[in-house]
């Protein structure tokens, strides 16, 4: 929700994420998935969309080559699992990368 982003106390006033929500919508980036009770009104609730996830893993993969000669893919891998303070999370992802290794494995010529 709107007021969920202005709570989080970023400094952002309400009328500036509302402004900032509508033109995500526009530009499909976010879309409405509900509308829940915020204390004595109704407001919507939001999450990214496919285009978004696909602009974001763009951008860290452009980041990413500008310095990949420093930290291979393994090195990121693991750092970002061990930054991760929850076990049981960190494990099914590394279950969810044995399997889409595997695979990548077998589809290289």
């Amino acid at each position: 929700m709107a007021t969920d982003i202005v709570n989080a106390k970023m400094g952002l006033t309400q009328s500036t994420v509302t402004a900032v929500l509508r033109k995500l919508l526009n530009e499909n980036l976010v879309e409405v998935v509900g509308i829940t009770h915020s204390g004595r009104v109704l407001s919507r609730t939001y999450r990214p969309t496919e285009a978004s996830r696909n602009i974001i893993l763009q951008d860290f993969t452009e980041s990413y080559n500008s310095f990949s000669n420093v930290a291979g893919e393994s090195m990121i891998c693991v750092k970002i699992l061990t930054d991760n303070k929850a076990p049981e999370k960190a494990k099914s992802e590394i279950r969810k990368l044995r399997t889409l290794l595997e695979e990548w494995e077998n589809n290289l010529v």
